[in-house]
């Protein structure tokens, strides 16, 4: 039996539109830029689970999405987590938020009745573009970027994903591919 770390998410098509404010991030003191091939929404952070219970995980994701047909993902403005009064993440925002929650919690569910933990943090619709590693002036990027739109696109799948940590960061691969139906 392997644990192997494991979350849910929506993937970003093109993440070219983003790379003026990854630059722009990269640029700040303490905070490093997220690669764009790894920009996805998080819909719901498992974490280690059992290889053998990916398909639980799948069927669970599957059954959250049932009568979930295409829908259109807007990505726009731009902030920041906070941890102990200090910057630890830096975001883009993503909606629709009502929708996106609904969905996360419909799997949240389906994962607690087939008992496998999970991440219980309440579902705020973001893309993580940065991480802070000590103290960062992100005033700068707020003022830049918090009213700008970047993108929209057809969200169309949800995916079950593996990631791997490295001493370069994090690696990611889809492991289940489901296609949003009504």
């Amino acid at each position: 039996m392997t644990d192997i770390r494991v979350f849910v998410s929506i993937a970003i098509p093109d993440p070219a539109p983003l790379e003026e404010v990854l630059d722009a991030i990269g640029c700040v003191r303490n905070v490093k830029a997220s690669p764009p091939e790894q920009i996805h929404i998080t819909l719901r952070f498992i974490g280690d689970v059992d290889e053998s219970r990916i398909g639980d995980v799948e069927d669970c994701v599957r059954r959250a999405c049932d009568g979930t047909g295409p829908f259109t993902v807007r990505v726009a403005g731009a902030g920041y987590f906070s941890r102990q009064g200090r910057p630890s993440v830096v975001w883009i925002g993503a909606s629709p938020q009502k929708g996106m929650a609904a969905l996360s919690d419909r799997i949240a569910r389906n994962l607690d009745a087939a008992d496998i933990d999970y991440d219980r943090k309440p579902f705020k619709s973001h893309i993580t573009i940065g991480r802070c590693r000590g103290p960062a002036d992100l005033s700068g990027i707020v003022s830049e970027y918090s009213g700008r739109e970047f993108l929209t696109f057809e969200c169309a799948e949800v995916l079950v994903m593996r990631s791997v940590l490295g001493p370069a960061g994090a690696k990611h691969t889809v492991l289940r591919r489901i296609p949003l139906q009504k």
